[in-house]
Protein backbone atom coordinates (compact mmCIF):
# COMPACT_ATOMS: atom_id res chain seq x y z
CA UNK A 1 0.00 0.00 0.00
CA UNK A 2 1.27 3.20 -1.13
CA UNK A 3 1.70 6.28 1.61
CA UNK A 4 -0.95 8.41 -0.44
CA UNK A 5 -3.06 5.48 -0.73
CA UNK A 6 -2.78 4.81 3.09
CA UNK A 7 -3.42 8.30 4.03
CA UNK A 8 -6.70 8.51 1.58
CA UNK A 9 -8.17 5.78 3.66
CA UNK A 10 -7.12 6.54 6.24
CA UNK A 11 -9.32 9.76 5.94
CA UNK A 12 -6.78 12.33 6.11
CA UNK A 13 -6.49 13.30 2.55
CA UNK A 14 -10.84 12.63 2.19
CA UNK A 15 -12.35 15.83 1.37
CA UNK A 16 -16.53 16.84 1.90
CA UNK A 17 -18.71 16.84 -0.63
CA UNK A 18 -19.17 20.66 0.85
CA UNK A 19 -16.15 21.76 0.77
CA UNK A 20 -15.12 24.89 -0.97
CA UNK A 21 -13.54 24.22 -4.58
CA UNK A 22 -11.60 28.11 -4.34
CA UNK A 23 -9.33 27.34 -1.20
CA UNK A 24 -9.10 30.77 -0.06
CA UNK A 25 -11.44 32.65 1.30
CA UNK A 26 -13.10 35.15 -0.91
CA UNK A 27 -13.67 38.56 0.75
CA UNK A 28 -16.96 40.53 -1.05
CA UNK A 29 -16.85 44.30 -0.22
CA UNK A 30 -21.05 46.11 -0.26
CA UNK A 31 -22.21 49.58 0.56
CA UNK A 32 -24.64 48.49 2.87
CA UNK A 33 -26.29 51.82 2.43
CA UNK A 34 -29.04 51.15 -0.15
CA UNK A 35 -32.10 48.83 0.77
CA UNK A 36 -33.73 46.84 -0.82
CA UNK A 37 -30.42 45.96 -2.64
CA UNK A 38 -27.98 45.84 0.46
CA UNK A 39 -28.58 47.09 4.37
CA UNK A 40 -27.69 46.16 7.49
CA UNK A 41 -30.35 45.27 9.87
CA UNK A 42 -31.24 45.69 13.35
CA UNK A 43 -29.16 42.62 14.36
CA UNK A 44 -26.15 44.28 12.81
CA UNK A 45 -26.16 41.68 9.97
CA UNK A 46 -26.09 42.24 6.27
CA UNK A 47 -29.20 41.71 4.06
CA UNK A 48 -30.72 42.56 1.25
CA UNK A 49 -31.36 41.46 -2.67
CA UNK A 50 -27.79 41.52 -3.23
CA UNK A 51 -26.55 39.86 -0.16
CA UNK A 52 -29.22 36.73 -0.70
CA UNK A 53 -27.91 36.82 -4.40
CA UNK A 54 -24.29 36.68 -3.69
CA UNK A 55 -24.42 34.28 -1.28
CA UNK A 56 -26.43 31.52 -4.04
CA UNK A 57 -23.69 32.27 -6.03
CA UNK A 58 -21.30 31.52 -3.68
CA UNK A 59 -22.75 28.22 -2.84
CA UNK A 60 -23.84 26.95 -6.26
CA UNK A 61 -19.98 27.62 -7.24
CA UNK A 62 -18.65 26.03 -3.72
CA UNK A 63 -17.04 29.54 -2.69
CA UNK A 64 -15.69 30.19 0.40
CA UNK A 65 -17.47 33.69 0.59
CA UNK A 66 -17.07 36.54 3.54
CA UNK A 67 -19.40 39.42 2.60
CA UNK A 68 -18.65 42.29 4.38
CA UNK A 69 -20.01 46.18 4.52
CA UNK A 70 -17.33 49.34 2.84
CA UNK A 71 -17.56 52.82 2.05
CA UNK A 72 -18.85 53.53 -1.11
CA UNK A 73 -15.83 55.96 -1.96
CA UNK A 74 -13.26 53.16 -0.76
CA UNK A 75 -14.52 49.71 -2.53
CA UNK A 76 -13.85 50.73 -6.35
CA UNK A 77 -9.85 51.46 -5.09
CA UNK A 78 -9.80 48.72 -2.63
CA UNK A 79 -10.38 45.92 -5.53
CA UNK A 80 -7.64 47.73 -7.07
CA UNK A 81 -5.77 47.30 -4.49
CA UNK A 82 -6.30 43.81 -3.60
CA UNK A 83 -8.41 44.50 -0.52
CA UNK A 84 -11.28 42.88 -1.69
CA UNK A 85 -11.61 39.86 -4.02
CA UNK A 86 -15.33 41.36 -5.38
CA UNK A 87 -17.77 43.90 -4.92
CA UNK A 88 -21.30 43.40 -4.90
CA UNK A 89 -23.15 47.04 -4.82
CA UNK A 90 -25.80 46.96 -7.82
CA UNK A 91 -22.51 47.67 -9.85
CA UNK A 92 -23.21 48.74 -13.62
CA UNK A 93 -21.29 47.73 -16.11
CA UNK A 94 -19.90 50.65 -17.82
CA UNK A 95 -17.12 51.39 -20.61
CA UNK A 96 -14.74 53.44 -18.04
CA UNK A 97 -15.34 50.87 -15.40
CA UNK A 98 -14.49 48.31 -17.47
CA UNK A 99 -11.07 50.11 -18.07
CA UNK A 100 -10.16 49.29 -14.20
CA UNK A 101 -12.22 46.09 -13.42
CA UNK A 102 -13.62 42.88 -14.21
CA UNK A 103 -17.11 41.74 -14.11
CA UNK A 104 -19.19 39.20 -14.17
CA UNK A 105 -22.12 37.95 -16.15
CA UNK A 106 -25.31 40.25 -15.99
CA UNK A 107 -27.27 39.79 -13.50
CA UNK A 108 -29.92 42.50 -13.55
CA UNK A 109 -31.11 45.34 -16.00
CA UNK A 110 -32.72 48.40 -13.82
CA UNK A 111 -34.58 51.54 -14.70
CA UNK A 112 -33.89 54.60 -13.17
CA UNK A 113 -35.80 57.32 -11.90
CA UNK A 114 -36.36 60.73 -10.33
CA UNK A 115 -38.52 60.95 -7.24
CA UNK A 116 -39.61 64.53 -6.19
CA UNK A 117 -42.73 66.06 -3.91
CA UNK A 118 -46.20 65.66 -5.48
CA UNK A 119 -47.71 67.92 -7.54
CA UNK A 120 -44.51 69.80 -7.77
CA UNK A 121 -44.72 70.57 -11.76
CA UNK A 122 -41.36 69.42 -12.58
CA UNK A 123 -39.70 69.94 -15.98
CA UNK A 124 -37.88 67.03 -16.23
CA UNK A 125 -36.06 67.73 -19.58
CA UNK A 126 -32.50 69.54 -20.18
CA UNK A 127 -32.99 72.93 -19.31
CA UNK A 128 -36.04 72.26 -17.50
CA UNK A 129 -34.44 72.53 -14.07
CA UNK A 130 -32.75 75.42 -13.82
CA UNK A 131 -32.36 76.02 -10.17
CA UNK A 132 -33.81 73.19 -8.61
CA UNK A 133 -31.53 70.99 -6.19
CA UNK A 134 -31.12 67.23 -7.21
CA UNK A 135 -29.44 64.77 -4.74
CA UNK A 136 -27.80 61.81 -5.62
CA UNK A 137 -24.92 59.45 -4.42
CA UNK A 138 -21.94 60.22 -5.28
CA UNK A 139 -19.60 58.20 -8.14
CA UNK A 140 -22.86 56.41 -9.38
CA UNK A 141 -24.41 56.21 -13.04
CA UNK A 142 -26.85 58.84 -11.45
CA UNK A 143 -24.52 61.35 -10.37
CA UNK A 144 -22.72 60.95 -13.87
CA UNK A 145 -26.08 61.33 -15.80
CA UNK A 146 -27.56 64.37 -13.84
CA UNK A 147 -24.36 66.50 -13.97
CA UNK A 148 -24.34 65.52 -17.91
CA UNK A 149 -27.71 66.15 -18.34
CA UNK A 150 -28.56 68.84 -16.36
CA UNK A 151 -25.93 71.41 -15.85
CA UNK A 152 -28.40 73.90 -15.19
CA UNK A 153 -29.60 72.49 -11.95
CA UNK A 154 -27.46 72.33 -8.20
CA UNK A 155 -25.93 68.49 -7.45
CA UNK A 156 -25.54 67.73 -4.53
CA UNK A 157 -23.66 64.29 -4.12
CA UNK A 158 -23.76 61.99 -0.89
CA UNK A 159 -21.63 59.15 0.12
CA UNK A 160 -23.79 56.81 1.41
CA UNK A 161 -27.52 55.36 -0.99
CA UNK A 162 -29.56 56.43 1.89
CA UNK A 163 -28.71 60.18 2.76
CA UNK A 164 -30.14 62.00 -0.51
CA UNK A 165 -33.88 60.87 1.01
CA UNK A 166 -32.88 62.85 4.01
CA UNK A 167 -32.11 65.77 2.30
CA UNK A 168 -35.52 65.10 -0.04
CA UNK A 169 -37.74 65.14 2.99
CA UNK A 170 -36.12 68.16 4.76
CA UNK A 171 -37.09 69.62 1.83
CA UNK A 172 -32.90 70.44 0.92
CA UNK A 173 -33.72 69.42 -2.18
CA UNK A 174 -36.32 69.40 -5.41
CA UNK A 175 -35.04 65.55 -6.35
CA UNK A 176 -33.42 62.59 -6.05
CA UNK A 177 -32.44 60.11 -8.36
CA UNK A 178 -31.78 56.30 -8.06
CA UNK A 179 -32.59 52.93 -9.33
CA UNK A 180 -36.63 52.40 -9.49
CA UNK A 181 -36.92 49.41 -7.30
CA UNK A 182 -34.64 51.11 -4.85
CA UNK A 183 -37.02 54.16 -4.87
CA UNK A 184 -40.06 51.96 -5.24
CA UNK A 185 -39.25 49.45 -2.27
CA UNK A 186 -37.16 51.43 0.21
CA UNK A 187 -38.41 54.92 0.17
CA UNK A 188 -41.94 55.31 -1.26
CA UNK A 189 -43.19 52.15 0.86
CA UNK A 190 -42.26 53.70 3.89
CA UNK A 191 -44.11 55.94 6.17
CA UNK A 192 -42.83 59.06 5.81
CA UNK A 193 -43.08 59.09 1.62
CA UNK A 194 -47.27 59.70 1.20
CA UNK A 195 -46.08 63.43 0.05
CA UNK A 196 -43.59 61.85 -2.63
CA UNK A 197 -43.74 59.96 -5.86
CA UNK A 198 -41.51 59.10 -9.14
CA UNK A 199 -41.42 61.59 -11.56
CA UNK A 200 -40.21 62.16 -14.49
CA UNK A 201 -39.39 59.24 -17.66
CA UNK A 202 -37.94 56.19 -16.62
CA UNK A 203 -34.44 55.53 -18.11
CA UNK A 204 -32.27 52.62 -18.98
CA UNK A 205 -28.40 51.89 -20.57
CA UNK A 206 -30.48 52.31 -24.14
CA UNK A 207 -31.36 55.58 -23.11
CA UNK A 208 -27.64 56.95 -21.55
CA UNK A 209 -24.48 55.28 -21.60
CA UNK A 210 -24.58 56.40 -17.97
CA UNK A 211 -26.65 53.75 -17.23
CA UNK A 212 -25.10 50.93 -18.08
CA UNK A 213 -24.94 47.47 -19.98
CA UNK A 214 -26.52 46.18 -17.03
CA UNK A 215 -25.97 45.12 -13.02
CA UNK A 216 -22.91 42.27 -12.41
CA UNK A 217 -20.33 41.91 -9.57
CA UNK A 218 -16.86 43.32 -9.88
CA UNK A 219 -13.64 41.83 -9.52
CA UNK A 220 -9.86 42.45 -10.17
CA UNK A 221 -9.03 42.26 -13.49
CA UNK A 222 -6.38 39.60 -12.78
CA UNK A 223 -8.70 37.30 -11.12
CA UNK A 224 -9.66 35.12 -14.37
CA UNK A 225 -10.18 31.90 -11.85
CA UNK A 226 -12.36 33.32 -9.75
CA UNK A 227 -14.36 35.26 -12.46
CA UNK A 228 -15.03 31.75 -14.11
CA UNK A 229 -16.13 30.18 -10.83
CA UNK A 230 -18.63 33.09 -9.57
CA UNK A 231 -20.11 32.94 -13.30
CA UNK A 232 -20.73 29.34 -13.17
CA UNK A 233 -22.12 29.85 -9.69
CA UNK A 234 -24.12 32.31 -11.05
CA UNK A 235 -25.51 30.57 -14.38
CA UNK A 236 -26.26 27.61 -12.19
CA UNK A 237 -28.92 29.76 -9.69
CA UNK A 238 -30.22 31.16 -12.90
CA UNK A 239 -30.70 27.40 -14.58
CA UNK A 240 -32.34 26.28 -11.36
CA UNK A 241 -34.80 28.74 -10.81
CA UNK A 242 -32.69 30.35 -7.67
CA UNK A 243 -31.91 33.71 -9.32
CA UNK A 244 -36.04 34.15 -10.06
CA UNK A 245 -36.73 33.15 -6.40
CA UNK A 246 -35.00 36.06 -5.31
CA UNK A 247 -35.99 38.41 -7.93
CA UNK A 248 -39.46 37.73 -6.61
CA UNK A 249 -39.24 38.03 -3.17
CA UNK A 250 -37.68 41.41 -3.10
CA UNK A 251 -40.00 42.40 -6.16
CA UNK A 252 -42.63 40.96 -7.23
CA UNK A 253 -41.21 39.37 -10.58
CA UNK A 254 -41.94 35.73 -11.82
Amino acid sequence: MTIVRALILGGLLAVSPLAPAFAEQVTIATDATFPPFESVDANGKLVGYDIELMEAICKAAELDCNIIAAAWDGMIPGLTAGKYDALISQLTVTEARRKVMAFSDIYSHPTFRFVGKKGANLDIKPGGLAGKVIAVQTGTPMDAFVTKTFPEATIKRYDGGSAPYLELTAGRADLHMSYEAQITHSFLKGDGAKDFELVGPQYTGKDAPEFGEGVAIALNRRSAELLEKINDGLAKIRDNGELAAIDAKYFGKN
